[in-house]
């Protein structure tokens, strides 16, 4: 079997996971009208159409998708700075989530205005902030529930999880350094499979909620 089939073909799989999960949220944002599950609905949503997008463009031109990563890293960046702003309690960590995302939007926007060739790679800074600042935000969740009800409790693992290890390859910054010839490894196979990890963590969280319900989380 072709090695760049195999990947491809499971990240196909995992867009589909992703898929399943977008549909069963969006089905249910009336049932639970809740603002944390329907900016995490828009998340998936969104997430969807940039990967199929991705895998589109990956698949025809590989290598020329790269583009596409400032779309992935930012729409998650603000989608779930808002999921964690709603859920925090504490107003000075609520402040702390909208400076920090005008702090790094305005950074981020100023680098493509001075360097627009910069928009056909991969931003380092762009990864590394959006991307550490989601993984505190998700840690001072985990310290906030403890002893508590733990809300949203598998999308906060999965995210870290894959978040982590997502940053940590994107950071390599270039395709020749992903894709490694003799012998052949393909370590956006990694990422892909920690992607559908988080997808299975987040569909244990909408199974969760649909049978117990927000309340109980």
């Amino acid at each position: 079997m072709d090695p760049y089939f195999f990947g491809f073909a499971l990240s196909v799989f995992s867009l589909f996971l992703l898929l399943i999960n977008a549909i069963l949220f969006s089905f249910k944002v009336k049932k639970f009208n809740n603002q944390v599950y329907k900016y995490v609905t828009i998340y998936l949503i969104v997430l969807f159409i940039v990967e199929l997008f991705c895998n589109i463009i990956g698949y025809i031109n590989p290598g020329a998708n790269f583009f596409l990563s400032h779309f992935y890293f930012n729409a998650q960046f603000v989608l779930l700075s808002a999921v964690f702003y709603r859920l925090f309690t504490n107003q000075k960590l609520k402040k702390i989530i909208v400076t920090n995302y005008i702090i790094v939007t305005l950074i981020i926007i100023g680098m493509y205005v001075f360097n627009k060739d910069s928009f056909w790679q991969f931003n380092l800074f762009e990864i590394a902030s959006t991307s550490l600042l989601l993984i505190v935000y998700a840690f001072i969740h985990f310290y906030n529930t403890l002893g508590e009800k733990k809300q949203f409790f598998f999308l906060n693992t999965g995210m870290v999880l894959y978040v982590l290890c997502s940053s940590l390859i994107f950071l390599f910054g270039n395709y020749e350094l992903v894709f490694i010839e003799d012998p052949y490894i393909d370590i956006w196979i990694f990422n892909t499979v920690f992607y559908i990890i988080y997808q299975v963590l987040i569909y244990t969280e909408w199974n969760y909620i649909n049978k117990h319900g927000l309340e109980n989380e």
